[in-house]
């Protein structure tokens, strides 16, 4: 039976992981240029004082309307997303899961639907680590094999008799350490309780 990976694999990325985390920092850094470069129109609203609008309002469907340009240096989460794009940029370049899958997940859930691609990756990262940790196989069809081979040898242990543990040595190990016999029970003295008065 195959056990999780070791520790420098389950923190590390692999090739493809790599190259997704690459590809989503560069969309970070791509939406944070566009947004620090590109004016963006809106409006603000705000209702009419007296059938009138204050100065630099106009009259649009009994609603005062101003056109305002969002300026995205001011708003904090522009900040966040150039920060964290760099830092996922960064991470990968060191090739370290945990770093990456923070970041992803704080620009993912400050951006709103900007955020889903970050979502995403800090999602697909955490779950591959997660195979990796219990199955030793990142992928659906390797940890899927791992996990109905484990299934079967503890439906044949259990026919035998062998009760399964997931730090035990296999019974053909002659170094396995022998099985200690059940506690017995309790001993300890518990006093009557007397009857309660209602």
């Amino acid at each position: 039976m195959t056990e999780g990976a070791s520790r420098e694999v389950i923190f590390g990325l692999d090739a493809l992981e790599r190259r997704w985390s690459f590809g989503i920092g560069g969309i970070g850094l791509l939406l944070s240029a566009l947004f620090a470069l590109a004016p963006i129109k809106t409006y603000v609203e705000q209702k009419p004082q007296n059938g009138a609008c204050s100065t630099g309002y106009t009259l649009v469907e009994k609603m005062c309307q101003k056109n305002v340009l969002l300026n995205f240096a001011a708003d904090p989460r522009f900040y966040l997303l150039l920060a964290g794009s760099i830092a996922i940029m960064f991470f990968t370049w060191r090739k370290r899961r945990v770093g990456i899958i923070v970041a992803a997940f704080m620009i993912g859930l400050s951006l709103g639907n900007f955020g889903l691609p970050f979502l995403a990756l800090g999602g697909w990262l955490a779950i591959r680590a997660f195979r990796l940790q219990k199955y030793g196989d990142p992928t659906f069809v390797g940890s899927n094999q791992q996990s109905r081979l484990r299934a079967q040898e503890r439906a044949a242990n259990r026919k035998k008799g062998i009760g399964y543990s997931r730090g035990k040595k296999s019974d053909s190990d002659p170094s396995a350490a022998p099985v200690r016999p059940k506690p017995a029970p309790s001993k300890r003295y518990t006093p009557k309780q007397t009857g309660r008065r209602r």
